[in-house]
């Protein structure tokens, strides 16, 4: 049997979904599935696209309804060209829209089941939009199952009504092998941005406003009271950069602030090595999606990191609070500079977080981990 994969994007485009389902798919087909991946084009796309162990097929990017149909014919033509070598068992939709509408176009037209996702707060945007929103409900209830990656994202899909026996919690995973880094580039790196010794705070995410940046900006000028220099390391492009510097020269604390911009995957691992301490206090925000996992809590943990996270959304599914890391309300930052003070100053709690984190990781979150608990939800559902 196989399966086809939906998505509106797919990398080289980059984000959580888009790594959720790049990784899932390659996870199944090493677990003996033919998996073939949907999703719209993007500059660099025939690049990845030729070196994929996974075959990948692109659509014109366009509006939403557009892409939906798009995604949809692209199914119909797979199957039509004799592509897939054995039946197709079903449609996995990255999130309800565009690739969900593209699924319950495919179960109307052919009978082959989807199965829809649900990441983040994308799963409830439809706002006072009605059409939006009745759109959402059909494709959602019309699905033969929910993938929630966390228990926030499992009530965003019983609050569209699904049933909670078509609902299954598989969140999303780590590849260990692809964060081992030399412990001399660590060093290396480390001396580089810390010739003084002072620990570094690290934080791995698009410089946007709900990623909470600017929280933690606001506690430093208190963890610098208490322990003295300290450095902020932040890792990621976005358009909230030159504000972030701005708050920055307000807070008195641009002189600990690193913008390292966009790191390559093979570098990442020793920006992990190198830092103290990870933390991202993302918020929610009108209109802003909300963190419904955060995959760069499970990196942080699988690199020996201990981790302070926010106690909203599907956080809570990533660390586990008081073994693995902390929780904080991002909307304090005296919260925020506490818990860095407490880790910072308890070296030894630090390290057993760490290793809490790292144990987890290796224990419940690889991608083949996630493969399987992915096959057992869709055997489930007879599928």
């Amino acid at each position: 049997m196989s399966l086809i994969l939906l998505a509106k994007d797919l990398p080289p485009s980059t984000g959580g979904i888009q790594r959720y389902v790049y990784q899932l798919a390659q996870a199944l087909q090493r677990r003996g599935e033919e998996v073939v991946a949907i999703g719209t084009d993007h500059p660099g796309a025939h690049r990845l696209d030729a070196a994929s162990p996974v075959p990948i097929i692109r659509v014109p990017a366009g509006r939403a309804s557009s892409t939906a149909y798009a995604l949809a014919e692209a199914v119909q033509d797979c199957l039509r060209a004799g592509r897939l070598a054995s039946p197709l068992r079903a449609v996995i939709a990255a999130a309800w829209r565009p690739p969900g509408h593209a699924g319950w176009l495919v179960q109307r037209r052919l009978g082959v089941p989807y199965v829809v996702m649900a990441h983040g707060r994308e799963t409830v945007l439809a706002g006072t939009n009605l059409v939006k929103r009745v759109r959402q409900h059909l494709f959602i209830r019309s699905a033969r199952g929910g993938i929630a990656v966390s228990h926030f994202s499992a009530n965003c899909l019983r609050r569209r009504g699904l049933p909670e026996s078509r609902i299954a919690l598989v969140s999303g995973g780590v590849n260990p092998e692809a964060f081992a880094s030399a412990a001399s580039e660590v060093a290396r790196l480390r001396a580089e941005l810390s010739p003084d010794g002072r620990p570094l705070l690290l934080t791995v995410g698009r410089l946007v406003p709900n990623k909470g940046h600017g929280q933690v900006l606001a506690a430093l000028p208190r963890v610098r009271a208490q322990l003295g220099e300290v450095g902020y390391l932040m890792v990621g492009p976005g358009p909230e950069q030159q504000h972030l510097c701005e708050l920055a020269d307000q807070y008195g604390v641009a002189d600990l602030v690193h913008f390292a911009g966009e790191v390559t995957d093979g570098q990442l691992p020793l920006w992990y090595g190198a830092a103290d301490l990870f933390i991202m206090t993302s918020r929610v925000l009108p209109r802003r999606s909300v963190e419904g996992f955060g995959l760069v809590y499970l990196e942080a943990g699988l690199c020996g990191l201990p981790v302070i996270g926010s106690n909203i959304g599907g956080i809570p599914d990533a660390i586990v609070a008081g073994e693995t890391g902390l929780l904080v309300d991002p909307e304090d930052p005296a919260a925020i500079a506490e818990a860095i003070v407490h880790l910072l100053s308890d070296r030894e709690l630090a390290r057993r977080m760490g290793a809490a984190g790292r144990e987890r990781a290796r224990r419940d979150f690889t991608w083949d981990r996630v493969a399987e608990r992915f096959e057992q939800a869709l055997f489930r559902w007879g599928m």
